[in-house]
């Protein structure tokens, strides 16, 4: 009978009815995380080649727990920089093999001990002394301090990770370029000093 209908019609009566237009296109956010806002495969891996650049200096086995941890926040819908953060400032970097300088926009006494910490971890035998006072800002710390590592063979980069604080960590001069390209390749916003320098500083 269905048969005889669907000619008579000129449609297949027995087949499944198709979807509309708005069943089609309806995801689940998940779906929507996952399709149009998560990471891609291309800057998962820079994401990885860049924290195991900038971990080296800590070892094979501290390198590869804080390149999982980053990695591992990279959920359907999250950023770079959110991963960078998760993974390596709350709870990722400890004392001692410090990876990444974390100050806010007006916390200056942060800068000095925090930058020890780097140069620690680094293999640098030397302590830094912050000449500028207290009551100066930030950016002018941290340009301070990269011009005392210069002379070393390290540069300091900064990292803006989207929000009032300031990120900063160090490379080797012979690994500058390489670790710029991973992190611009993995979507992450990384300057050399000059740069920052050029964007914070205005006096």
């Amino acid at each position: 009978m269905l048969k005889l209908l669907s000619k008579l019609l000129g449609r297949d009566l027995t087949a499944p009815p198709a979807p509309t237009v708005e069943e089609e296109e309806t995801l689940s956010d998940a779906q929507i995380l996952k399709e149009y806002f998560s990471v891609s495969k291309q800057n998962k891996q820079a994401l990885r080649r860049f924290v195991s650049l900038i971990t080296v200096q800590l070892g094979v086995k501290e390198s590869q727990r804080l390149t999982t941890s980053v990695i591992s926040h990279l959920e359907p819908g999250s950023t770079a920089s959110e991963a960078i953060e998760n993974g390596i400032l709350d709870d990722g970097q400890r004392r001692g093999k410090w990876v990444l300088l974390q100050v806010d926009w007006k916390a200056t006494e942060e800068v000095e001990w925090q930058a020890n910490e780097l140069l620690a971890a680094a293999g640098i035998a030397d302590t830094w002394h912050m000449e500028s006072s207290t009551k100066a800002t930030v950016p002018h710390a941290l340009l301070e301090f990269s011009s005392w590592v210069k002379p070393r063979g390290l540069r300091l980069l900064h990292l803006d990770l989207g929000d009032d604080a300031y990120y900063a960590l160090l490379a080797l001069a012979d690994q500058l370029e390489e670790i710029v390209q991973a992190a611009e390749d993995a979507g992450l916003k990384i300057q050399e000093s000059d740069d920052f320098e050029r964007e914070h500083v205005h006096d």
